[in-house]
């Protein structure tokens, strides 16, 4: 184990933060609010307090899953052994053990957020002017992720792990259990959906369904999804979060939201009847039970508050209440999005609310803490952050990115691999490339090392190395003692779409302009005509997939090829 402590050292010293960030957040909350990038004065103040509410949210929401990360998993004891006794009221470095049962302890920088957060930002760079490009988030993100993730709920990894096969279709993810995944890995990753929408009415609900059904199939995680996703755009759309009363409203409109699936091209006569086939009753039905589950968690919860009870003891009544610390309970879609958003309407101030969230030791600490964050973030009393989390500087650039597609302008985007020949690393080890001797992930591009040296596995047959992205996030990724050449394709960034045909059915036709203002015309690339064909064939029954495929055809192919293409789909549909 000597490999894995010696260079926890150099970690040490290399995330060590100024003094300033480092104070006790009760003590001078203020002092280091400067170091957050301020929204532009001259913006008109409907824009503004839009962008300022995104971004409080966003920042918040990865404070709270910071701070909550230290607290997951463990006990009284072993959170002392993390705090070194310190309470656990500010962000602070602290060892955690990565890898399972085979992996290494690894010292990770203070404000270092989990999946939580990870998995928030792969939704985010899926989500452009064009509206939610699922299949670069099934496809690419989600395998990818699995290389770099701290932390991740069973049916997320089962399903991430299942969508790196070319056959699987998102919405047709049928790994093991996947009928029953009813946690809240959906939603807790969800609000970039809302932070983007351009009414904060229900135009987020499709693409916050789609996103969850990626990896979670039980009612339980998508109406979880849905409910904190309309309890966020209700804090967004009023600067406060929703009572007892205005929750229960909120679950009339989850309730319909079924109808989504329902009237989907895919969703509903696909997706819908492999999840009946297997679970042995109607879709519909089992919504309508998880209404009611929900129904009576937010009155079971609302009676767990007393009246002048400290926002500790009140949360403790909820906790009580909601049996969040039954293990089976802890990470339900439910009742974890209704404790949040109880937590986060009595709380005074968004930092006791993820205070007392991360100190209640034995429940889902992160996820809680994370979601209560990103309400009270939205809401107009929301205060500075005390101290900044990690990569605060990027989550603040996709927040400010995701506040302009709201308003429906055409934002810089995450380059993808070209996603007709893209193939998922075999392996978590595999991510990590080198081409020419710059390091890439595939996927997300290249990446520049920390600085530390590799963490050895004690059998000194994987390692995990902190490197940092070109758009500004940090990844402990795990890989192979000698770093493998990369496909190229797979690592650098293509060219980026210049259609102008947008994705999201709300969004304005906009379009691509050169550096010199004129409009952007698409390039003869050429087109792997077997492999569109490959593609389309996966993706028969899913309209947004096919006019993908031939649009890409039309685009960079000969005439030859859209003719081609077209019959041979042709065939294929009339056989």
């Amino acid at each position: 184990m000597t490999d894995a402590h010696e260079p926890q050292q150099e970690q040490q010293d290399l995330f060590t933060r100024p003094e300033a960030e480092q104070q006790d957040p009760d003590q001078g909350a203020d002092s280091t609010s400067a170091a957050l990038p301020q929204p532009d004065e001259a913006v008109g103040a409907a824009v503004s307090w839009r962008a300022e509410r995104t971004r409080n949210s966003m920042l918040w929401a990865a404070y709270g899953d910071a701070l909550g990360f230290i607290s997951e998993l463990t006990d009284r004891k072993g959170l002392e052994r993390r705090t070194q006794g310190a309470p656990l009221n500010h962000l602070m470095a602290w060892e955690r053990r990565v890898g399972g049962r085979w992996g290494v302890n690894v010292l990770l920088p203070a404000g270092s957020w989990s999946d939580d957060t990870q998995l928030r930002l792969a939704v985010s760079r899926s989500i452009s002017h064009r509206g939610f490009d699922v299949e670069t988030f099934a496809r690419i993100e989600l395998p990818v992720w699995l290389s770099y993730a701290l932390g991740g709920g069973r049916a997320s990894k089962a399903a991430a792990k299942n969508l790196g096969k070319p056959s699987t279709l998102w919405y047709a993810n049928t790994f093991g259990g996947w009928a029953n995944a009813g946690g809240n890995g959906a939603a807790m990753r969800i609000q970039p959906h809302v932070w983007g929408s351009r009414d904060l009415d229900d135009d987020y609900m499709l693409d916050v369904i789609t996103d969850s059904v990626c990896t979670h199939g039980h009612p339980r995680a998508i109406v979880g999804a849905c409910f904190h996703a309309a309890t966020l755009a209700h804090c967004l759309r009023t600067g406060a979060v929703p009572d007892a009363e205005a929750c229960m409203d909120i679950t009339t409109r989850v309730n319909a939201a079924v109808s989504l699936i329902e009237d989907h091209p895919t969703l509903g006569p696909t997706w819908s009847g492999l999840w009946e086939k297997e679970a042995g009753e109607t879709f519909k039905d089992a919504w309508e039970l998880t209404i009611g589950e929900l129904r009576r968690a937010i009155g079971d919860a609302a009676n767990g508050i007393r009246a002048n009870d400290s926002i500790e003891a009140a949360y403790a009544g909820v906790v009580e209440r909601l049996e969040l610390s039954v293990k089976d309970q802890q990470g339900s879609g439910i009742l974890t999005t209704v404790a949040a958003t109880v937590l986060a309407a009595n709380a005074s101030k968004a930092h006791e609310g993820v205070v007392a969230a991360a100190n209640a030791v034995g429940t889902d600490t992160d996820t809680i803490a994370s979601m209560a964050g990103a309400l009270m973030g939205a809401c107009n009393d929301a205060s500075d952050l005390p101290e900044v989390p990690l990569d605060s500087a990027y989550l603040t650039s996709e927040a400010e990115r995701l506040a302009a597609v709201s308003r429906g302008e055409q934002s810089d985007v995450h380059r993808y691999p070209d996603i007709l020949t893209w193939e998922a690393p075999q392996t978590q080890a595999d991510a990590l490339v080198s081409d020419n001797g710059q390091l890439a992930v595939e996927g997300l591009g290249p990446v520049t090392r920390r600085g530390c040296d590799p963490i050895y596995s004690p059998r000194r047959d994987f390692a995990w190395e902190w490197v940092d992205t070109e758009f500004g996030q940090s990844l402990l990724i795990k890989r192979r003692p000698e770093v493998k050449p990369g496909n190229l394709n797979h690592v650098l960034k293509p060219t980026p779409d210049t259609s102008s045909e947008p994705l999201h059915r709300n969004n304005p036709v906009r379009h691509t302009r050169n550096e010199n203002g004129s409009r952007g015309k698409p390039r003869d690339r050429g087109v792997d005509l077997d492999a569109a064909l490959q593609h389309a064939r996966q993706d028969l029954d899913d309209d947004s997939a096919l006019g993908y495929t031939l649009r890409r055809v039309a685009r960079d192919g000969a005439p030859g090829d859209l003719l081609n293409f077209a019959r041979e789909i042709r065939d294929d549909l009339r056989r």
